[in-house]
């Protein structure tokens, strides 16, 4: 295809996009671009900033969706195009949320949560719905935002870096600025981006020389700073990642997996240019920083054992692993998403998640599998979005992956956009031909989950208060994220801290 036919469909396609589908997409794929690296309210903490405006991002794709008949029509229609199945457990799951959450202590923040997570899907169900209808074009759109969100950040490297070597006093990044409330949430926004990275620079035709080498060139710097972050979340990520694409793609994959290979040895050498001032710490001291911090994450699963055996159907209620009365640890999430859906939603829906995403996440690879080559790449793209699931996925077992703003939105943006690639045998539902019935169910579901999630907002005006009840409360400065930067629930309330005293 020549590039005047290529621009023909492109435009084609954008055309199929109506005026409410583009304004949601646009507002996800904004927020994946100029979160990591912009502070847009800085008053606010890194964390609570991205909360606020995914929060923004969220209502506006539920009002969105609920006053434009078309989204409304098409995100019906791509749902309706899962299995029946799926759309089964789905619902189910989000039922038994929503009982554990009336029966929970704190039953305000358990429905936020699921409103949440109900928005979350809602938003990822757009992104699907644009992919459908115009899937070159997506495709394009999503790998600008994703380099160019990467790029974007390391300009803002570069910045802080060369005010460290030109002022004294300003610490090395990560030690000093990184635009992130805690370096692990941005190992996170790698742990999404990585696979994407090495799919981007397979998608560029080669006589592109210039962009294919920019590309490259931040990619081996995003490796640059993971091993200067010291993560390990992100490495195993990556390295389930490797294994999996090469198991499921064989030699399909022979490239995505060199060109991740060299971009982690450039990343070496860039890392020993860029950071290394000295000998680096000793082995004794670096064992034991590991071994204290598995040791705390073993603690943390076995309190959510503790939790779940307590409340075995139904959980103890969504975001209560940061009821103050059950756990006081130190930290509101378990750093891991199956501890904590187990703790929090109970037994039978955390196994209906396992199946769903297991048998879904089958289903979508193999038809990655018989997807057949575009251009020079071998579905490069595929590999690329398998990869970073599965990366996420590994890493959401050791650390607060499904917790964060950030990585939240980049499952919406990764998962719609595999959503979208994924059809079923008896997806040829047309929007116009939908049910009255369907699309009522689901304006009722976007009622409560705006106004639940909207309802949210009000913790704002309390966060100095919450802060100064965590102090009094645990006698450390160092707050526990979970939904806001003070993750834990009502510890400005007497009787939640007479529950407490109780438990001691």
């Amino acid at each position: 295809m020549s590039e005047t036919d290529d621009l023909t469909s492109r435009c084609s396609e954008f055309d199929k996009i109506d005026t409410g589908l583009l304004s949601l997409v646009g507002l996800v794929g904004g927020y994946a671009f100029l979160i990591p690296s912009v502070s847009v309210i800085p008053p606010l903490s890194p964390y609570n900033e991205k909360r606020v405006l995914q929060i923004a991002v969220l209502l506006a794709a539920g009002i969105i969706s609920l006053v434009s008949r078309s989204v409304r029509r098409r995100w019906v229609s791509v749902f309706r195009g899962l299995p029946i199945v799926s759309r089964w457990g789905l619902g189910l799951i989000f039922s038994l949320g929503f009982l554990s959450s009336a029966l929970a202590p704190a039953p305000f923040y358990a429905f936020l949560e699921v409103s949440h997570f109900t928005l979350l899907l809602v938003a990822a169900g757009g992104v699907a719905a644009s992919v459908r209808c115009a899937p070159k074009l997506s495709e394009q759109v999503f790998l600008g935002v994703i380099v160019g969100g990467v790029a974007l950040y390391v300009a803002y490297f570069t910045v802080a870096y060369g005010m460290h070597l030109a002022i004294a006093g300003i610490k090395i990044w990560p030690d000093g600025a990184t635009n992130f409330a805690n370096i692990r949430f941005f190992n996170h926004y790698q742990t999404w981006t990585l696979p994407l990275l090495a799919g981007a620079f397979l998608a560029v035709p080669k006589k592109w020389r210039v962009l294919r080498g920019g590309v490259f060139t931040i990619f081996a710097l995003w490796w640059a700073l993971v091993l200067a972050s010291e993560v390990r979340g992100t490495i195993v990520g990556m390295f389930v990642a490797a294994l999996g694409v090469a198991f499921l793609f064989h030699r399909r994959a022979s490239r995505w997996l060199l060109v991740q290979v060299t971009a982690l040895l450039a990343g070496v050498a860039l890392y020993y240019l860029l950071f290394s001032t000295g000998e680096p710490p000793a082995a004794t001291e670096r064992f034991q920083q590991i071994g204290k911090s598995g040791s705390r994450r073993l603690q943390l699963w076995q309190v959510s054992l503790e939790m779940l055996w307590a409340n075995l159907w139904l959980g103890a209620g969504p975001m209560h692993f940061a009821w103050p009365p059950y756990q006081l640890t130190g930290l509101a999430s378990p750093h891991s998403a199956l501890m904590q859906w187990l703790a929090e939603w109970g037994l039978p829906s955390t196994l209906m998640m396992i199946v769903l995403t297991t048998w879904g996440g089958w289903c979508y690879v193999a038809q990655e599998q018989v997807r057949p080559a575009q251009r020079e790449a071998p579905n490069v793209i595929g590999i690329a979005l398998v990869a970073s699931l599965l990366a996420a996925a590994a890493h959401s077992m050791v650390s607060g992956i499904i917790v964060a703003p950030l990585s939240q939105m980049c499952l919406v943006l990764v998962g719609g956009w595999a959503w979208g690639r994924y059809k079923h045998s008896d997806s040829g539902l047309i929007p116009e031909a939908l049910s009255v019935r369907a699309q009522t169910v689901f304006c009722v579901m976007l009622v409560a989950s705006v106004g639940g999630v909207g309802a949210g907002l009000h913790d704002l005006t309390t966060v100095e208060e919450r802060r100064e009840a965590f102090v009094k409360a645990t006698d450390r400065t160092r707050l526990s994220p979970r939904y806001w930067t003070q993750g834990y629930l009502k510890l400005g309330d007497p009787s939640v801290m007479e529950q407490i005293t109780e438990e001691d």
